[in-house]
């Protein structure tokens, strides 16, 4: 008898492995080129990286439960093995000598198939090859290098067209009755789609680096098409609901390509516009598409790459998993990529088909409380929701915590942490700006706005305090698209010295449990997170401000659409339930009072705001995208009356040059005794304070 439960074990466990090796998984790693980058440049104790690139190729199992949340996976082609099969392109930069690394895998998730994170981490210049690095000066300050990580990257997002190194995928078509699937979706046009020009035609996904979703017929009337041209996505004062907009005349546009003006040649992949699109209005189009591919695949090229650069020593094909011996994995996501990581959590995507976790620890930087539009049919992950445009896009309903709460629309409890066995430590981080576009104290206050709610024990959250979304120009300062788009200049604070510190935080708490520093945010409780309407800003002259903002509200986007995943009807979606937006109240300054603050935020010679507003030409008094503003303080209280600016002057809060160094060194040791500035950024913030001309 024993032996018979001995070998019922066996069986047990063979028949557990066999089911193991048939899940899902990157069967194949195909290294297509290796190269030493940065000319054979040491990085610290890690020494010389080199860049590997190619493609990942994946198989799943459309019938186990875990796959089944990728929407309509069940539509996808299968191969002779009854799996649905996938690629992506993938680079991998590492130590030469791995053994010289720390075994931690740094993973970004790609933003719109390119590298971003040396332009936050790095400090890279914005000209630099970033989606390409090889020269030294690609790399920045090297700082992910010189800690020795493994970084790596995939594609995910199916709508992302080949061309400049940006990383694409090969996702199979959703299929019905063997034909692809068609169904009516909305797409939208702004400036941000017309470069500063004012083109007669686009591609009907705004522009080249992005796929089309094909009209089912170029003849409008077969593609039940329609176009709508607005000034602003919102309503006035702001609220949830977006405005229908003014029917264009059938006879002043056409699905056709016509980049030298009316009429062009007819095109299924094209919208051409009679008089040509203006920076200051927003346009809907309306129509049947066809050619929709399983878009939430990209989940899983992030899910199964990261488990088998984490787990395996080789692929199916016997191919070597180039960083073996990986220890622990952070996982780091920006603005759209951090809705993302959001999004992937939530659908249960950080557990592979073996219950294993897959990052430890994640960094979610600028996605407020937005999660992505990808689990969708014709999902759309390239938009992003904002005051002036694209809010038709699906990222704000329920759940908006990371901790399980009951929905009080509903009653019923959900959240975006609720697998407590392979959920990560998250370092989220916010700036000013996310708070007016992208809703960020639904993050951690109520939606009527009057309370804070507690947060996960795995969760810290921080606003890096008058900071803008991204864009920064320290050198180049301007006024948006074509230098004309916003009232005031950018705001150039770079978040790097910030975001540097919070990533050794994370990757301490992974590695050794070291509890980060006390979440810093705005709350309700303290009245350092207000209403618009309450915002005590000084009345800076040329400053228009009409307390516009991104509404929010639960919506209905129709019966096919679920826990952010369906197929989309109401294209406009209706609102069910209004959310009270909140926004950091700010000093005397205009600076906001919660937070990290910068020591040039703690130290001013601006007003640094996360907010801009637009101009009348590119549709003011809207506000201006994801940009900030820079208003520079007087320099003497006679400058100040000169022009009736009620803000302090820089003499009079500094009174000399190495008086304002002297505060700029202070702060930022203060922020280094706090584990949020580096040593050597604590130098470089000195440094640039003394280089400065303020008060010379």
């Amino acid at each position: 008898m024993q032996h018979i439960r001995a070998l019922s074990a066996l069986l047990f466990a063979a028949a557990f492995l066999f089911a193991a090796g048939a899940e899902a998984k990157l069967v194949k790693l195909e290294i297509a080129k290796r190269e030493v980058v940065a000319d054979g440049m040491p990085f610290g104790d890690a020494g010389p990286y080199e860049k590997l690139t190619g493609r990942a190729w994946f198989e799943v199992d459309p019938t186990l439960q875990r796959n089944k949340t990728v929407f309509d996976l069940d539509r996808a082609p299968l191969n002779a093995k009854g799996r649905v099969e996938f690629s992506a392109d993938m680079v991998i930069l590492k130590p030469v000598d791995m053994a010289l690394g720390t075994k931690t895998l740094f993973f970004e998730v790609n933003n719109r198939g390119r590298k971003i994170s040396f332009g936050r981490m790095h400090d890279t210049a914005s000209d630099a090859n970033m989606n390409d690095p090889m020269a030294p000066r690609d790399f920045g300050n090297g700082f992910l290098m010189k800690r020795g990580y493994a970084l790596a990257w995939v594609g995910w997002g199916a709508d992302i067209a080949p061309g400049d190194n940006r990383l694409t995928v090969n996702f199979p078509i959703a299929l019905e009755n063997g034909r692809p699937v068609t169904e009516r979706i909305l797409t939208e046009f702004s400036d941000r789609n017309f470069n500063g020009g004012l083109p007669f035609s686009l591609p009907l996904s705004g522009g080249p680096a992005f796929k089309s979703f094909l009209a089912a017929s170029a003849d409008k009337k077969q593609a039940q098409a329609e176009l709508y041209m607005l000034s602003s996505d919102s309503s006035k004062p702001s609220s949830p609901d977006i405005p229908r907009g003014e029917a264009v005349p059938d006879d002043q546009w056409a699905f056709a390509d016509c980049p030298a003006g009316w009429p062009g040649k007819p095109s299924t992949g094209h919208i051409c516009l009679k008089y040509g699109f203006r920076n200051d209005r927003n346009y809907h189009l309306i129509y049947r598409a066809t050619d929709s591919p399983v878009m939430g695949l990209g989940y899983l090229t992030t899910r199964d790459f990261v488990s088998f650069l984490k787990n395996d020593d080789k692929d199916a094909a016997g191919n070597a998993n180039p960083v073996f011996g990986i220890k622990s994995t952070l996982c780091q996501g920006i603005s759209s990529s951090g809705m993302y990581l959001r999004d992937y959590l939530y659908q249960g995507f950080n557990v592979d088909e073996q219950e294993r976790q897959v990052c430890e620890g994640m960094h979610i930087h600028v996605a407020g409380v937005q999660k992505l539009y990808l689990n969708y049919r014709f999902a759309q992950p390239n938009p992003f929701t904002q005051q002036h445009r694209e809010r038709y896009v699906p990222d704000t309903n329920f759940p908006r915590q990371y901790a399980v709460r009951i929905n009080p629309f509903n009653g019923i409890p959900d959240g975006i942490l609720k697998r407590p066995k392979t959920d990560p430590k998250i370092i989220h981080t916010d700036t000013s700006n996310e708070y007016w576009q992208f809703r960020a104290s639904l993050t951690g206050a109520s939606e009527g706005g009057s309370m804070d709610f507690n947060e996960s024990s795995k969760v810290r959250r921080y606003l890096l305090s008058s900071q803008q979304h991204g864009g920064f120009k320290p050198d180049a300062p301007n006024h948006g698209i074509a230098d004309k788009q916003c009232e005031q200049l950018t705001n150039a604070t770079h978040p790097g010295p910030l975001l540097r510190a919070l990533v050794v935080v994370l990757d301490d708490w992974v590695k050794k449990n070291v509890a980060p520093p006390e979440m810093r945010v705005p709350k309700v409780a303290d009245h350092t997170l207000v209403a618009p309407a309450e915002l005590k800003l000084p009345k800076i002259p040329g400053l228009t401000f009409e307390g516009l903002y991104n509404g929010s509200g639960d919506r209905d986007f129709g019966p096919r659409v679920t826990g952010n995943s369906g197929v989309i009807d109401l294209l406009i979606p209706q609102t069910k339930a209004v959310h009270k937006i909140l926004v950091p109240q700010v000093d005397a300054i205009g600076n906001d009072i919660a937070g990290i603050r910068h020591p040039f935020v703690e130290v001013p010679v601006a007003t640094l705001l996360g907010w801009n507003t637009r101009t009348k030409d590119f549709g003011g008094p809207d506000l201006c995208d994801l940009l900030g503003s820079t208003i520079p303080l007087p320099k003497t209280r006679a400058d100040a009356q000169a022009t009736g600016d009620p803000r302090p002057s820089l003499e009079e809060l500094y009174g000399s040059h190495d008086a304002y160094v002297a505060k700029v060194a202070e702060a930022a040791k203060k922020l280094q005794a706090e584990r949020l500035m580096l040593p050597e950024d604590v130098d470089m913030v000195v440094r640039d304070a003394e280089t400065s001309n303020i008060l010379r």
